[in-house]
């Protein structure tokens, strides 16, 4: 008799389980966001955010589009996925701020606005119920904060703060502590305390030595800043902060500024493992990846992707191991949506599919959200059930083959009884799930 393969014995195990509990039931959070994994895309020409739901193949489901005011920029969800934020960046001097409900099907609902003062190019969301978005007018550009109150769909401004001479780009601690505000003309990354009521106070600036910090991107660990060099210096500079996660203080990484091999270096994302930055260039277009050495010094690896003629590249964005990236454009090569790539373990990244329509106009800012971890659901459809079976079986006996194979999902929803590791000891609890 032939000896069962591991992957058999472990399948016999947990389906044996099933047999014994007699039934296979279905389970599934409630949340007041949608449990599914999504990336929302602002369309700047036609004025309308797509939304989509992500697969564990990092293939995406279209769910719609839905409109708003003109010229759609910056876009984010909120930190508990509930809402999502946009704003509205004209030639008028009065502009819109926009609250949506993010639905279970990742429909959008507008629920809130507010007027604003002038070009809003950047917004993120401090808390729940706190929004910061930048007015972005030359020479005296501004930080304004609102309260939202989802219950009476409104939203109050609570504070405004100088942010230099042309401040295009926010970013948050991962902590919440400290906001970032990036000064391009300026040549500045100011940071400010986040107070208990959401307003902020100026806590210290940094000066980037002639070199646009374009794109401010934190680390998933709060401890490393990057920022694109843009056409500043010779146009191949990217930016390395380390953080004082204590005093939000900012110190230049060792060999910063780093050089790419891109021209212009304009939009950043960092993978959620912290170990690649992703760096989108204005001038070539092209994508390219930088490893994250341990000291936080980064070494181009080579690897990348040309979305089209100059200016086509829109935004980038990661989510598990996938890379968002808007092409904008039609213009060269009749092409223009949103690419969804699985990365690699070496940094490289290749298209699950062919580019998504967006079913818009110029396709720019992108905002991805993951719902809370649900242990078991292994093919990452919000739901444990039968479909499960397999992909959990093969996270226990092959992780990093599952892990190529559902780059839109999270290893650790293995771990069904939360001790830390994914072993044997996770496959009762599995079990236990699937059967109620």
């Amino acid at each position: 008799m032939s000896k069962m393969s591991q992957p058999n014995r472990l399948r016999g195990v947990v389906v044996g389980g099933i047999a014994l509990a007699g039934v296979l039931a279905g389970a599934a959070p409630v949340w007041s966001q949608t449990p599914r994994r999504a990336v929302f895309v602002v369309n700047n020409v036609s004025d309308e955010i797509t939304a989509f739901t992500v697969n564990s193949d990092g293939t995406l489901n279209f769910v719609g589009t839905y409109a708003t005011d003109r010229a759609p920029t910056p876009i984010a969800v909120a930190p508990g996925g509930a809402h999502l934020a946009t704003a509205n960046a004209t030639d008028y001097d009065i502009e819109l701020v926009t609250i949506f409900a993010v639905n279970p099907d990742a429909s959008l609902s507008e629920v809130a606005s507010t007027t604003f003062p002038n070009s809003p190019l950047s917004l993120v969301w401090i808390n729940d119920l706190t929004v910061a978005v930048g007015e972005s007018t030359i020479g005296s550009s501004k930080i304004h904060v609102y309260a939202f109150d989802p219950d009476l769909g409104t939203l109050t401004e609570i504070d405004q703060e100088p942010s230099g001479s042309f401040n295009t780009s926010l970013a948050l601690s991962r902590d919440g502590r400290y906001l970032y505000a990036q000064d391009s003309s300026g040549y500045l990354i100011r940071w400010f305390a986040v107070q208990a009521n959401g307003t902020l106070s100026f806590a210290g600036s940094v000066s980037t030595s002639g070199i646009y910090p374009l794109d401010l991107v934190i680390t998933h660990d709060g401890t490393k800043l990057y920022a694109g060099g843009g056409i500043s210096q010779g146009g191949h500079m990217v930016l390395g902060f380390a953080i004082d996660q204590e005093t939000g203080q900012l110190t230049p990484l060792p060999g910063s500024p780093y050089y790419s091999p891109g021209a212009s270096p304009a939009y950043t994302a960092v993978s959620t493992d912290d170990r690649y930055l992703f760096v989108g260039h204005g001038t070539d277009a092209t994508v390219r990846t930088f490893a994250i050495n341990a000291d936080g010094s980064l070494t181009a690896t080579g690897f990348f992707f040309d979305v089209g003629l100059q200016g086509t590249c829109g935004d980038l964005q990661t989510l598990g191991r996938l890379l968002f990236v808007t092409d904008e454009s039609t213009a060269g090569d009749g092409i223009t949506g949103l690419y969804s790539f699985a990365i690699a373990e070496d940094g490289s990244f290749t298209a699950v599919s062919g580019i998504y329509n967006t079913d818009g106009t110029r396709p720019e800012s992108i905002a991805t959200w993951t719902p809370p971890p649900l242990p078991g659901d292994m093919n990452c459809d919000a739901t444990v059930d039968g479909f499960d079976i397999q992909p959990f079986v093969q996270a226990l006996s092959d992780p990093a083959s599952y892990s190529v194979q559902n780059p839109g999902c999270d290893l650790n929803h293995a771990d069904v009884n939360g001790d830390g590791t994914i072993d044997g000891f996770d496959i009762q609890p599995f079990v236990e799930l699937l059967t109620g």
